[in-house]
């Protein structure tokens, strides 16, 4: 048998342009602040495009969001403190898995 499993991923889309920044950061810079950490950003490739962010489980409160929101944005400005976030806001991304549950005889 088979369960979906989902959870919501809110972050960055990381463009061309942030990209670019990205490629011209010292490596230790960029693993200060991305890391596969809960307090820490993280670093996803999702259908195709690429977000910096942070996982929040499959449930999640509007003050949560509104709190994680100035906590990914306090740790992308680290990254590159003169880029325009406004211009691109943060998604909430599902991510969608398939469990399988094995029925012992």
């Amino acid at each position: 048998m088979h369960y979906f499993e989902v959870e919501l991923f809110y972050g960055f889309p990381v463009t061309q342009a942030y990209r670019e920044i990205l490629e011209g950061l010292d490596k230790r810079i960029f693993e200060l602040y991305v890391r596969n950490d809960d307090a820490y950003l993280q670093d996803i490739e999702h259908n195709g495009s690429r977000y910096l962010g942070k996982s929040i489980g499959p449930i999640v409160e509007l003050s949560t969001l509104e709190l994680l929101q100035l906590n990914i944005y306090s740790l992308l400005k680290k990254l590159a403190p003169d880029f325009h976030y406004e211009t691109v806001p943060l998604r909430l991304v599902p991510i969608v898995g398939v469990i399988q549950v094995n029925k012992s005889s």
